[in-house]
């Protein structure tokens, strides 16, 4: 989910800071708030359809804030403490999300202590932001948050977006953290996560994986100058992913120019996190198949899966070490709303 750090960074990422375990020149950061949120945390928006999450059985009958109303709906998402290529990446990213699917969203719930909160500390904050999906949308929720602490060996931020596909369709939900330990160092974690067994289904692997642009682009980030690859410490998370998954750490040089991380973000990571958003949508809207009955449980049970995983063990574990007990369940119940 982060952190000269990025070549000794140990972060699991998933979904907003989800997977985010990291060591900063060689210490044990905790594991980042919500951002892992998004495909964890976000408990059961649309999947109660045909066939109820627990997650979704447990939502009826709460009453969700209601839909914001402000200037923030125009830009949902902003990324106030990244570097200014990250922040303009993740927000035209967000832009990119929200006016795709606008139709297919609901405002966001997500009360206002939610979307923006700091610690007791006063040495870090974060956000958390939930779009769900309209009824008989193909998208579940989609899901934004930053995270920004400033700690002993260093500044830590974090931004995450992540894509949860509903049961109207069999498509892989999108997961993108943006990850900056250091004004020169970033870890990159961008994927398709696939919903279906890949070594079982060759028709799926063949139709979201081989037949599309993913791979090309994740061979082409793999060309930009100071990029390696990154592998998760935690061996779940690598066994969400996806074949065509981008997970790099990059060093950029301190000075000003080609090499620079200002220079690789816009060259090659934008162009890269962009490609595969779009790979998204169109799996999303066109190459995506409605779920059938027989696979509907399976399904199901993996995104289901994927939740739990991020809020039960990775948020509410996690956030607590960062911003303290009260902020951590108030996200909590706020995604298990589905707000």
């Amino acid at each position: 989910m982060q952190f000269p750090v990025c070549s000794s960074a140990h972060s699991s990422c998933f979904g907003p800071q989800i997977f985010c375990s990291v060591r900063l020149r060689g210490r044990q950061v905790p594991r980042a708030l919500g951002h892992s949120v998004s495909t964890r945390t976000l408990v059961g928006v649309n999947h109660s359809r045909k066939h109820s999450s627990p997650f979704s059985l447990y939502a009826r009958g709460v009453r969700a804030a209601a839909p914001s109303t402000s200037m923030e709906d125009e830009q949902w998402l902003t990324f106030p403490f990244l570097s200014a290529s990250g922040k303009r990446l993740m927000e035209e990213c967000a832009d990119i999300i929200a006016k795709e699917l606008g139709s297919s969203l609901e405002l966001t719930r997500t009360p206002a202590d939610v979307r923006h909160f700091k610690n007791p500390q006063g040495n870090g904050e974060g956000s958390v932001t939930l779009r769900s999906g309209k009824q008989g949308s193909p998208i579940d929720f989609v899901l934004g948050s930053w995270l920004h602490c400033a700690l002993p060996f260093g500044v830590l931020n974090i931004a995450t977006l992540v894509g949860m596909n509903s049961l109207e369709t069999d498509a892989p939900h999108l997961l993108f953290e943006f990850i900056q330990p250091g004004p020169n160092s970033l870890v990159v974690v961008l994927d398709l996560l696939p919903r279906k067994n890949l070594v079982f289904d060759g028709e799926y692997l063949k139709r979201f994986y081989e037949d599309t642009a993913l791979e090309s682009i994740r061979q082409e980030l793999q060309k930009t100058p100071g990029a390696q690859r990154y592998d998760p410490p935690t061996l779940y998370i690598r066994c969400l992913t996806s074949p065509t998954c981008i997970m790099y750490k990059v060093e950029g040089s301190s000075e000003q120019g080609q090499n620079s991380l200002d220079q690789i973000i816009e060259n090659s990571v934008s162009p890269a996190a962009k490609g595969v958003i779009n790979v998204w949508l169109e799996s999303v809207f066109k190459l995506g198949k409605k779920v059938h009955d027989a696979d509907a449980e399976i399904l199901l049970g993996l995104d289901t899966v994927i939740k739990t995983k991020g809020v039960e063990v990775d948020l509410s574990s996690n956030m607590p070490r960062l911003f303290g007990q009260e902020i951590a369940d108030r996200v909590v119940q706020a995604f298990r709303r589905g707000e």
